[in-house]
C-alpha cells in the first residue's frame, strides 16, 4: 500500500503542476495571461499538498520525491524508502500521458518547445552558454533548501512547542508553501525541478510522444534536451545524500 501510495501522490503531484504549466502556456488556455510565474509556483505548491494528503490518506510516507526517498534511507539506515523510487517515476509518466491525452487539442495548435516545457524543466542559460555549473548549483541549492527545511520540521519547536502543537499539526501545508517559496526565490532561472522523477518521467513522455504521435511535425522538433537531463536528476538526488548525512550528526 505505501509503494502505491507514492505511485498516487506523485501522479497527483505531476498531474496538478505540470497540468498548470499546460493552463498558463497552450495557445488557446484561458489562463494564458500575464502574471504566469506566479501562477505557477501556487500552482505547482498546492499540487505538492494534494499529493502528499493521496499518501497520506493510503497510510504512505508522501515522499514523492527520489530526493527525498534517497535523505530518508540514509537518515533512517534504511534502504527501503528506495522502493518508492520507481513507483514516483512511474506515477510522473502516468499523469503526464493522461494530462497529454486532455490537452491534445491544444498540443496539436502549440509550438513544441512550450509543449516540451509542460513537460519537463530547461534552464535559462544552456551548456553552450557556459551556464551547467549555475544550473547544476540552483537545482541543488534548490534541494537542498527543500530537503534541510523538510528536516527542520521535524526538530526542536517545530516538532513540538511549549503547547503541545508544532509544524506537525499542520499537515502538509509546510511544504506546500516551502514549495512555493523555492519557486518564487530559487525556480526561474532552470525551472526548479528539485525532484528527479517529476523531471525525468515527463521527459520521456515527450521524448516518446513526440517520435510517435507528432511525426507529421517533424520540422519542428526539439527534442526532450537529454543533453540537460542529467541535472535535475543528479543535483537534487546528491542534495538528498548531503541532507540525509547531515541527519546522521
Amino acid at each position: 500500500m505505501k509503494i502505491l501510495s507514492e505511485f498516487l501522490g506523485t501522479l497527483f503531484l505531476v498531474l496538478l503542476g505540470n497540468g498548470v504549466v499546460y493552463s498558463v502556456s497552450a495557445k488557446r488556455m484561458f489562463a494564458n495571461q500575464s502574471g504566469k510565474w506566479s501562477v505557477i509556483t501556487l500552482g505547482w505548491g498546492f499540487a505538492v499538498m494534494v499529493g502528499v494528503i493521496i499518501s497520506n490518506a493510503l497510510g504512505g510516507s508522501a515522499h514523492l520525491n527520489p530526493a527525498v526517498s534517497i535523505f530518508d534511507a540514509i537518515a533512517s539506515k534504511s534502504a527501503f524508502p528506495l522502493v518508492y523510487i520507481p513507483a514516483q517515476f512511474l506515477g510522473a509518466m502516468v499523469a503526464q500521458v493522461i494530462l497529454n491525452f486532455i490537452n491534445w487539442n491544444h498540443i496539436k495548435e502549440t509550438d513544441l518547445a512550450t509543449v516540451r516545457g509542460a513537460h519537463a524543466t530547461g534552464p535559462a542559460f544552456s551548456a553552450k552558454e557556459k551556464g551547467t555549473i549555475f544550473n547544476f548549483s540552483y537545482e541543488l541549492v534548490g534541494t537542498l533548501v527543500l530537503l534541510g527545511v523538510i528536516l527542520a520540521f521535524g526538530k526542536g519547536s517545530n516538532a513540538l512547542s511549549t503547547t503541545g502543537i508544532g509544524l506537525s499539526s499542520l499537515g502538509p501545508l509546510p511544504v506546500t508553501f516551502l514549495v512555493m517559496a523555492i519557486g518564487m526565490s530559487l525556480g526561474s532561472s532552470t525551472g526548479y525541478a528539485i525532484n528527479p522523477a517529476r523531471d525525468l518521467g515527463p521527459r520521456l513522455v515527450y521524448f516518446a510522444m513526440e517520435k510517435l504521435l507528432l511525426s507529421n511535425r517533424k520540422e519542428e522538433h526539439v527534442g526532450a534536451n537529454f543533453e540537460y537531463s542529467w541535472i535535475p536528476v543528479v543535483a537534487p538526488s546528491f542534495a538528498g545524500v548531503i541532507i540525509g548525512l547531515f541527519a546522521l550528526i
